[in-house]
């Protein structure tokens, strides 16, 4: 394009309307501590005030700034503004649930509030970010500062694991306070908690300010995760090149450096989130998308919950009205005739039809046992099983010379 002569440049924003994705994968939500807000005067209106315990919905960072969020907001050691913004930088169609609660006097009593808020959000949360403001004082010599960390990825287990079972599944995503890019990590795959991942990436620039000293860049992985489908890997290279204002360069929680060459992969072995860059292409990108648990596990990582936590909210939703329903069986044998069977299986194939259209999953298997006894248990028994898409973590290619001399 040539040089423009005077002129006046209009150009055109996107976004301002608020409009949604229908899709519910990215509700997410931000769980924090930290002063109250006001937000600003809006005509002959009361400003809007952000307090204790009550559930906001934001549509964009203009939303925040209503209630009092704004960059001077975390002058007070929060981060709450950073990640807000980088979750609608990294997902502009975003849609951010926040709850705060300034009472919670440890990372892992904060986590504690992750089932309130799911609930008060009558479940619509997919994926919680937690954020915790305050210093951490060691108990003892032998205590750790990142075993702060290592208490709330504790409590966040017990959170998702309840959360499931009240069916209202989530992911809860953690930052490492107190971790030392210096030191050896704590390899986290034992701790069990399939549905918690902690990162400990941060803008370079960003960890060495003093607002921002012990905080990560939670709100970037919250953003990415409710970007992607539910079956993608937030460390695709081709889709999420993360650089951005305010996430522009690879850094560490505190600002520090790997020790090490091999500490990276130290690091990915032991289920960390962070940031690297590639040799050939520009930008910033995850290493991958660990839970807090064996790499042997089949939610082992983020997009495995997230695609089986998708299809356990569908299933649900088309057998629910059926609880308590009529079963019709073989008046000779009691067992269930061919069709209450096929209308079962069709029920949750319908269910799952689109996941599978959607490229979320790659087949789908519906069983209703026809022999099952449901006069003397009143039970009816459905197998799912979901085949869930391939991610290429590492792609190995056969290259070498040829030489066609006398192939001839």
């Amino acid at each position: 394009m040539g040089v423009l002569l005077n002129d006046v440049v209009i150009n055109k924003l996107s976004g301002g309307l608020g409009r949604r994705s229908p899709s519910q994968d990215m509700v997410s939500g931000l769980l924090f501590n930290g002063a109250d807000a006001t937000g600003p005067k809006l005509g002959n209106d009361d400003p809007l005030k952000l307090e204790d315990k009550k559930l906001y919905r934001l549509a964009s960072v203009e939303d925040a700034a209503l209630i009092g969020i704004t960059k001077e907001y975390d002058t007070g050691g929060e981060s709450a503004f950073y990640q807000i913004s980088q979750f609608f930088r990294m997902n502009p169609s975003g849609d951010l649930f926040i709850y705060k609660d300034s009472t919670a006097k440890t990372y892992a009593d904060l986590v504690k509030e992750a089932g309130t808020m799911q609930m008060e959000a009558n479940g619509e949360m997919r994926q919680l970010a937690v954020i915790f403001k305050g210093e951490y004082s060691a108990k003892s010599k032998s205590d750790s500062p990142f075993n702060q960390t290592l208490q709330a990825v504790a409590t966040a287990k017990t959170a998702t694991e309840n959360a499931f079972t009240a069916h209202r599944p989530l992911e809860i995503l953690l930052e490492g306070k107190g971790f030392d890019a210096s030191q050896n990590a704590v390899d986290l795959s034992g701790n069990g908690a399939a549905g918690v991942s902690v990162v400990v990436a941060m803008d370079a620039e960003k960890a060495n300010e003093a607002t921002y000293k012990n905080t990560a860049a939670v709100g970037v992985l919250l953003g990415a995760v409710s970007k992607a489908k539910v079956s993608e890997n937030i460390a695709w290279i081709e889709k999420f090149n993360l650089s951005g204002e305010g996430f522009r360069s690879v850094g560490f929680v505190g600002g520090k450096k790997l020790a090490t060459e091999g500490a990276m992969k130290t690091l990915n072995d032991n289920r960390y989130i962070f940031t690297r860059s590639h040799i050939g292409i520009g930008g910033v990108y995850f290493n991958d998308s660990h839970t807090c648990t064996k790499k042997e596990s089949d939610f082992a990582y983020i997009e495995a919950n997230r695609t089986i936590h998708k299809a356990t909210r569908l299933v649900r939703q088309a057998l629910l009205p059926k609880v308590n329903s009529p079963v019709l069986v073989d008046p000779e044998n009691g067992t269930l005739p061919p069709s209450v069977v096929k209308g079962y299986e069709t029920l949750c194939r319908s269910a799952l039809e689109n996941m599978l259209s959607n490229g979320e999953i790659s087949a789908m298997d519906v069983f209703v046992d026809p022999l099952q006894n449901i006069l003397s248990t009143s039970e009816l028994k459905v197998k799912v099983e979901v085949i869930p898409t391939g991610t290429a973590r590492r792609i190995v290619v056969d290259l070498g010379f040829k030489n066609p001399f006398g192939r001839n």
